[in-house]
């Protein structure tokens, strides 16, 4: 991952109680550290029932997972 990606919990990262405030919502990478830090990854969260938390939030790189956009509901039409 890279500063500036689009990140939600992974499945282990929600197993985790610790990261209950991080549930729902996603998060952008502000820094990546490439040393062998505690934590790997300085997040900004967004949520929808609180518009942001003020602060970096830590995570472990198996904490989290790229944001994939969703798929189109478009409809197709017949040729």
């Amino acid at each position: 991952m890279k500063v500036g990606d689009l990140v939600v919990l992974s499945a282990k990262g929600a197993k985790l109680k610790h990261n209950w405030r991080y549930y729902e919502g996603f998060g952008i990478v502000l820094e990546v550290f490439k040393t062998k830090q505690y934590y790997d990854f300085a997040i900004q969260w967004f949520c929808e029932g609180r518009s942001v938390h003020n602060k970096r939030v830590w995570f472990k790189r198996y904490e989290i997972k790229k944001l994939k956009p969703q798929k189109s509901q478009a409809v197709k039409k017949c040729p």
